[in-house]
């Protein structure tokens, strides 16, 4: 399954090591980070042209494997968008559980 990060960026779900509030990488160690990340040329920044370089609207951070992700949506939204993928797939598991305990019923 995939998560939508915004502006037509997706990244499949078991790929996301972890989603944090941007404000938390905006200082000391976290900023850091960021340069770090940059630097090597892992920092995907996924908001709309107009307001890229708009602070305010940087909402979360998304570490991946091989990228780290800006988003404009809040993290929390991401983690809910997240958590949905992983109910439908446990939903759909019951249902194919239910259906072959009921051919060996």
């Amino acid at each position: 399954m995939f998560l939508h990060l915004g502006n037509g960026m997706s990244v499949r779900t078991k790929d996301v090591i972890a989603i944090h509030d941007y404000a938390l990488f905006q200082k000391g160690a976290g900023s850091e980070f960021l340069a770090h990340e940059q630097a090597l040329g892992r920092l995907e920044n996924t908001l709309p042209l107009d307001i890229r370089n708009d602070e305010s609207a940087k909402k979360s951070l998304i570490i991946t494997e091989g990228k780290t992700y800006l988003s404009a949506i809040s993290p929390w939204t991401l983690k809910r968008r997240s958590q949905m993928v992983y109910d439908t797939m446990d939903m759909e598991k019951d249902v194919s559980e239910d259906e072959t305990s009921e051919n060996f019923s």
